[in-house]
């Protein structure tokens, strides 16, 4: 890998961490405040991700689009220790008054990690979409698109 490509890895990188662990605290602060969790508040931080991801490949930063993808995941699994920590700190133990000591803390795991599950789902998904998206615009500009040679 040349010294350059591996700058440019490094700041791919480093920019979905800082955007998609800021979208993640914007996306606590939403469902601290709705208490409601719907579908397109679960489709929020996986739209972003895809979104500064192919802001990325289109910019300067010509760097494979796998590198694209395995920084898109990093940036989210380090988010999600931002959604789990901003929500630890907002627990209402008063609510749980009439449960055993840690029932708070444990549902807070549990629901971290079904909403991750559902997001990563939904991530993955769009994932699959892109690359499938990818294939065929690199497809269509290497000119294999309607070559008629036969060999």
């Amino acid at each position: 890998m040349k010294k350059n490509s591996h700058s440019s890895v490094i700041l791919v990188v480093l920019i979905n961490l800082i955007f998609v662990c800021i979208a993640q605290g914007f996306y606590t602060l939403m469902l601290l405040e709705i208490k409601d969790v719907t579908i397109s508040l679960l489709f929020f931080l996986p739209l972003i991700i895809v979104s500064v991801n192919l802001i990325l490949w289109l910019s300067k930063f010509r760097i494979k689009f796998s590198w694209h993808l395995i920084s898109a995941y990093i940036g989210y699994f380090c988010s999600v220790f931002v959604f789990y920590f901003i929500h630890y700190i907002n627990i209402d133990k008063s609510s749980y008054d009439d449960f055993p000591p840690g029932e708070a803390y444990w549902d807070l795991f549990l629901y971290v990690c079904i909403n991750t599950a559902l997001q990563l789902t939904i991530l993955f998904s769009l994932t699959v979409v892109i690359f499938l998206l990818y294939k065929g615009s690199s497809y269509v500009i290497n000119g294999k698109y309607g070559d008629t040679k036969k060999q």
